[in-house]
């Protein structure tokens, strides 16, 4: 027979309150900020030159062509920024998931090592001798 699923009770409510308390905060800033409206950029406006000029402190007039006119990149480093902590924690995470563990071991590559003296390599084309060719 089963039964409902229960409250439990015997954990620390103080972590429930804080996350509680956050939330609250944190929508109480999103709800009451203001954005000013949104203006696009003009028809000669080289964004991505721009941008590698804020990357590389280089002066935008530099590389600017003759129908060309600068954006200011500052705002477009801070979103590749955060892409870019964003991108390395899931790709981290990706490895961290793909990983292969039995009882709490990183478990190796499934080639079995048969001599002591030379380990085993899994990119041997799977001969036993390791050459990897046809032997007749």
């Amino acid at each position: 027979m089963t039964s409902k699923p229960r409250l439990n009770t015997e954990g620390n409510f103080v972590a429930g309150l804080a996350a509680i308390a956050l939330f609250v905060v944190l929508g109480v800033v999103f709800l009451g900020a203001s954005f000013p409206n949104p203006v696009g950029f003009g028809e000669s406006a080289a964004i991505t030159k721009s941008l590698g000029a804020a990357m590389f402190d280089i002066a935008p007039s530099a590389i600017m062509g003759e129908n060309e006119a600068a954006v200011p990149g500052e705002g477009f480093l801070v979103a590749f920024e955060i892409i870019d902590v964003v991108l390395v924690a899931a790709l981290v995470g990706a490895i961290m998931l793909a990983r292969r563990e039995e009882a709490g071991e990183i478990v190796d590559i499934g080639v079995e090592d048969t001599s002591d003296d030379e380990p085993a390599v899994a990119a041997d084309g799977g001969d036993a001798d390791g050459v990897g060719g046809d032997e007749t």
